[in-house]
């Protein structure tokens, strides 16, 4: 008897895990992602990888590839809007501010909405004016803001919300299509 009260105590003590709840990605301010990515527009195109790292108000981005743009690494810091940018080339230039912008642009020969994008790839609509649809005919949610189209083609749980894994943005003739491999959320 006495053994039996010692197991069910023993047994009392031990709490149960609580079920871990989805994550609100709009609040959501750490978080990774990797995965490839390919670019087309009239002068340029290919194809790399990249690896986002989310921290707040700053990103990593880390694009390596045969990509128009180049092997590149981005520091994104600020809102939306216009966030600074700190833009180290391939070949070892390192360029801030509006210089930076200008680089970014010639590379893929359209305005790159950077601020945006932290917003895009987890599958929301950035700070501002923007329009969300059905597209009947391919399945896909469509997001339209700031001049670009991001259709957003199919979505993972695993990492414990839903988030995009393949999408494809457009504007005019610059098409940026994004697989994300791996997402890591609160990370």
């Amino acid at each position: 008897m006495a053994l039996l009260l010692l197991v069910m105590t023993g047994c009392a003590g031990v709490p149960r895990s609580a079920p871990s709840l989805p994550v609100d990605l709009a609040s959501l301010d750490r978080w990774q992602a990797h995965g490839r990515l390919g670019v087309s527009g009239t002068q340029r195109g290919g194809s790399g990888s990249f690896d986002w790292q989310q921290q707040g108000r700053r990103a990593e981005v880390r694009i390596r590839g045969p990509l128009g743009l180049g092997s590149v690494h981005m520091q994104l810091l600020g809102d939306a809007a216009r966030p600074k940018l700190r833009l180290e080339t391939g070949d070892g230039r390192v360029l801030h501010s509006q210089a930076a912008w200008d680089e970014l642009e010639a590379r893929l020969g359209e305005d790159v909405p950077a601020g945006n994008l932290r917003y895009w790839l987890l599958g929301l609509a950035a700070p501002g004016e923007y329009r969300w649809h059905d597209d009947e005919r391919t399945g896909d949610v469509v997001l339209e803001q700031d001049g670009w189209r991001i259709d957003y083609q199919r979505y993972s749980t695993e990492a414990g919300a839903r988030v995009p894994v393949k999408m494809r943005a457009s504007n005019g003739q610059a098409q940026v299509r994004i697989v994300v491999d791996q997402w890591r959320l609160g990370q």
